[in-house]
């Protein structure tokens, strides 16, 4: 059992686009399935939570037999890797759990694993979880990873689908339906930011909140607060979980070389009309 080691390496073609030097807080352990893993070439591990016991999935991440240029299009890196903002989310949302019984919940822009969602869908009593991506490799996974964990879902409804933020017109049929929008990472890009911010507006219900996690990174938090300020009232928190605000100062005493704040922790942003 091993502490989730690096899930991309120099090797992997997300380094043809970003290489990251910190990988993860540590919240999540995991074990790789090997009999499951030689099947077409893909790698599936068993993730579990020391602080959580009832989160017990099996997650297909990406081969290396993909380039980079396969995946380039409305997401890139995100795709590829689990990344620390979005085990940050998923770990907020098991901690959380009781705030999405009966509700709704979409994820937005979950990339290859769609964690966080997956985890509100094992550990809550959800009504429904949509886990969306706008990248159809990624949809394809995250479908694979659902008909592995079906019978962990209880009566929660789970999908997965494909979701472009700056095309509206596709996700009209989901207008005022989330009572819960969720998202990590999801804020350096900056021709879709305020395509994000409107999107979510279209999802979230009347009294609905979204919940995102994303790291400082240079202004990109800042700017993509300033549009969310013309549709919601936001809230920004830094220490927002003891033990992952914990991780995050031993961290900091490794220095910049391994671990730099504005890149790699993860901010909490809360929408709410």
């Amino acid at each position: 059992m091993a502490i989730l080691q690096k899930q991309c390496t120099e090797s992997d073609p997300v380094n043809l686009v970003s290489i990251r030097r910190f990988s993860t807080f540590g919240l999540f352990s995991t074990n790789q399935l090997p009999g499951k893993s030689a099947q077409g070439g893909h790698r599936w591990e068993e993730y579990t939570c020391p602080h959580h016991s009832q989160i017990n999935v099996n997650i297909r991440h990406l081969s290396n037999s993909f380039s980079a240029g396969e995946l380039i299009g409305f997401n890139n890196t995100g795709n590829v890797c689990l990344w620390p903002s979005e085990e940050v989310l998923a770990f907020h949302c098991m901690k959380n759990a009781e705030l999405f019984k009966n509700q709704r919940l979409c994820e937005l822009g979950g990339g290859m694993t769609c964690l966080a969602g997956i985890a509100v869908a094992v550990c809550s009593d959800a009504a429904e979880v949509l886990l969306t991506d706008g990248n159809q490799t990624s949809v394809q996974n995250v479908k694979e990873v659902l008909a592995e964990n079906s019978s962990k879902f209880g009566h929660t409804s789970v999908a997965a689908r494909e979701l472009k933020w700056n095309q509206r017109q596709t996700f009209e049929d989901l207008n005022g339906h989330f009572d819960h929008v969720i998202s990590a990472d999801c804020l350096f890009f900056d021709q879709f930011r305020r395509d994000l911010v409107d999107t979510i507006d279209v999802l979230l219900k009347a009294k609905g909140v979204a919940t995102i996690f994303a790291p400082q990174r240079g202004k990109t938090l800042d700017d993509f607060c300033e549009f969310a300020r013309l549709r919601f009232t936001v809230e920004v928190d830094h220490k927002y979980d003891q033990l992952v605000w914990q991780k995050h100062q031993e961290m900091l005493i490794q220095g910049k070389e391994l671990y730099d704040e504005n890149i790699h922790y993860p901010v909490m942003i809360t929408l709410t009309r």
